[in-house]
């Protein structure tokens, strides 16, 4: 368990590094406040990387996928989100795979059941968070075939 949150502690310094490092830009503070925001995108994430799944769970000794991203939202944005991972894909607007940005929520359909039963939030290159069954709270690749293949649809809450 400590390995795995050494590693992705490790993961989100070498990106956080890597945009300090970038040529210096003059922003608007339409720029400032991208910026903070993904900044707490990134830090509440990285708290809940390690976090053991349980069904219904809200807090840091289990946590389900919908939870996930109500308490990601509440604590990075002040935004309260609806509980249940159906009704969050009510919200926003949807969103292109090509265009997604840091804080868009990812909906998958993993039954054949005709509605969406798992739910994520993009980090940015490829990365989501989520609150697998199996390993509790990680970081995935969208690129992975297996979610690929799974996404319905992608929403954009913040703007």
């Amino acid at each position: 368990m400590q390995a795995i949150r050494f590693f992705f502690g490790l993961l989100f310094l070498l990106v956080f590094w890597n945009l300090s490092c970038a040529p210096s830009v003059k922003y608007t503070s339409r720029h400032t406040t991208k910026n903070h925001f993904q900044q707490s995108l990134f830090t509440e994430a990285e708290r809940w990387v390690g976090t053991p799944y349980r069904y219904g769970g809200m807090d840091s000794s289990g946590i389900d996928c919908s939870g996930l991203v109500f308490r990601i939202y509440q604590r990075a944005y002040g935004k309260t989100l609806p509980r249940q991972a159906r009704l969050q894909r009510k919200l926003g607007q949807s969103v292109s795979r090509r265009y997604l940005k840091p804080g868009d929520l990812l909906f998958f359909r993993f039954t054949g059941s005709g509605g969406i039963n798992h739910v994520g939030i993009y980090l940015g290159d490829g990365r989501f968070i989520h609150a697998s069954t199996k390993q509790g709270v990680v970081i995935s690749s969208l690129n992975d075939r297996y979610y690929r293949r799974h996404l319905v649809v992608a929403r954009r809450v913040l703007r």
